[in-house]
């Protein structure tokens, strides 16, 4: 039997982004974002399982994270994020509430 694990709650976004991997950039858009990863249209293709980071800017808050590529597909691309701290994980929370909020989407609730 197969284990059964939840997927966060995604968001239909449309923003720009930019997709470092080593000395290349590839300019994109999100499409889908959750609080693990994002959904990219990127104008090149890029290769399964290359590391980097994305850089996403929405109103004030402008992030640039360590993402790997987890998917690679005809016009979408699948980028897991690689949380270096919790202040990073904490950002993208933040930034996930923010689109949520303003695409009229239940956002995530912070519970204390």
């Amino acid at each position: 039997m197969q284990k059964f694990e939840y997927r966060t709650p995604r968001y239909q976004v449309d923003l720009p982004v930019v997709l470092t991997l080593g000395s290349t950039s590839v300019s994109g858009r999100c499409s889908e974002i959750s609080k693990e990863g994002m959904r990219v249209e990127l104008h090149e293709p890029v290769a399964l399982d290359t590391c980097g980071s994305v850089s996403i800017s929405y109103k004030d808050l402008s992030l640039e994270l360590p993402v790997c590529v987890m998917r690679s597909g005809a016009g979408h691309d699948g980028l897991k994020f690689i949380f270096a701290s919790e202040k990073d994980r904490s950002l993208v929370d933040r930034l996930v509430a923010l689109l949520a909020a303003a695409t009229g989407q239940p956002g995530p609730v912070l519970v204390r």
